[in-house]
């Protein structure tokens, strides 16, 4: 089969870019496979890219062209925002090629994709006023804010994108039903999780200290994990990862008096993994609805435990035996379970062990392509047959 996969990389590394690039990889391996790749790293005017985000002619045409030159099967799309903008959709439509897009956020819905400013959860944009995102902060400013508004308007309502969409993938039981509230049928979604894409293997005895892996935003809960930490006694702790949140989570540790914290700045992926290998939990912090992290999967991947937020997608992964919930934003209770597994090893083990089941049950990566290639089959399948697929079946 042949495969054009559509993305544009978010210019800070996360799970997003990784998983696209495993899943190039591993589908790689059968099928003829390639990358229509935009980056947001190097973007124009900020006017003329507002405006090519909303509709842009010349992009449409390049992904058409794309799609002639290669002949894919099918096309699937990840993160279009905001250096494709609305072309993907059109092109495929345009070439009558089967589109499936995976949501890894809340894009559909809301201007910054996150359903989250000033500190907390927000639905304000769900009955169609992307005008919220201006006054509400949701953009470091207003043209930003302005821009991703009215390209949601024109994608939602002038262009109707979702209408172009054979098929959504849903990477959690959590993001099926956030969907389904939007109003997308049950038969044009189906949920297929994340994946490790090697074997799950525990590593080492339990580590020494604590494990924050990802992006200093807001929306992730890291000062929650600070306050926590000075509640859990100050256990021996590594942050690692960038964002604009540092320099203020820094001073806020250091006016806590915290010593065993240490933050380790962006680290290389191969660096990364090794350090949660020797760690002995990692915490997932989120104050947002994370969907499905890839980094809580590869600490569970690795047989580390986790202390996640009881939010989102996370509720599944915990629900597995693999860590421990508490109350989202609850430092208290997030110090409480610190405390627990910094001083019980076998529960650490009884956990990663669980843990590792899961990925081996449910996240590996042989599983994850067969669901892709039934979900691709079903597709081209019902265009050639020229009726609707029944992905409940899948």
């Amino acid at each position: 089969m042949r495969i054009l996969i559509a993305h544009a990389f978010h210019r800070l590394p996360g799970g997003e870019n990784r998983y696209v690039e495993r899943q190039m990889e591993l589908l790689g391996k059968q099928h003829d496979v390639q990358l229509l790749e935009r980056s947001n790293t190097h973007l124009p005017q900020k006017a003329r890219t507002a405006a090519a985000m909303a509709y842009s002619r010349a992009a449409v045409g390049e992904v058409v062209d794309a799609i002639s030159s290669f002949g894919p099967d099918i096309v699937h799309l990840h993160n279009p925002y905001p250096a494709f903008g609305p072309a993907v959709h059109l092109a495929c439509r345009r070439t009558k090629t089967p589109l499936i897009q995976t949501i890894h956020n809340f894009r559909l819905r809301c201007p910054n994709g996150l359903m989250f400013t000033e500190g907390k959860n927000c639905t304000r944009c769900l009955g169609g006023n992307y005008a919220h995102s201006l006054m509400h902060g949701c953009f470091p400013t207003r043209t930003q804010a302005a821009g991703y508004a009215g390209a949601l308007w024109m994608h939602r309502v002038g262009l109707r994108l979702e209408r172009h969409v054979d098929a959504f993938i849903a990477p959690s039981r959590f993001m099926r039903e956030r969907l389904l509230s939007w109003g997308i049928g049950a038969g044009r979604i189906a949920t297929i999780p994340n994946f490790i894409n090697e074997e799950p293997r525990a590593t080492s005895a339990a580590g020494s200290y604590g494990l924050y892996l990802g992006r200093l935003v807001p929306e992730k809960g890291v000062d929650v994990l600070i306050d926590a930490l000075r509640g859990a006694d100050d256990p021996p702790f590594v942050i690692a990862g960038t964002g604009p949140e540092h320099g203020a989570l820094v001073d806020r540790a250091a006016r806590l008096g915290l010593r065993g914290v240490r933050f380790a700045g962006m680290v290389p992926e191969q660096d990364a993994r090794s350090l949660v290998e020797d760690a002995r939990y990692v915490v997932v912090p989120s104050l947002w609805d994370e969907n499905a992290p890839l980094s809580a999967l590869e600490a569970m991947a690795l047989g580390r435990p986790l202390i996640a937020a009881s939010n989102g997608g996370l509720r599944e992964l915990v629900a597995t035996g693999a860590g421990l919930a508490f109350p989202t934003g609850d430092a208290t209770l997030l110090a409480v379970a610190i405390r627990h597994l910094q001083n019980d090893t076998s529960r650490c083990e009884e956990l990663g062990t669980a843990g590792l089941r899961a990925v081996t049950d449910t996240y590996g990566a042989s599983a994850h392509r067969r669901e892709l290639e039934a979900l691709y089959g079903a597709l081209t399948a019902s265009r050639r047959r020229g009726d609707a697929p029944l992905l409940r079946t899948i």
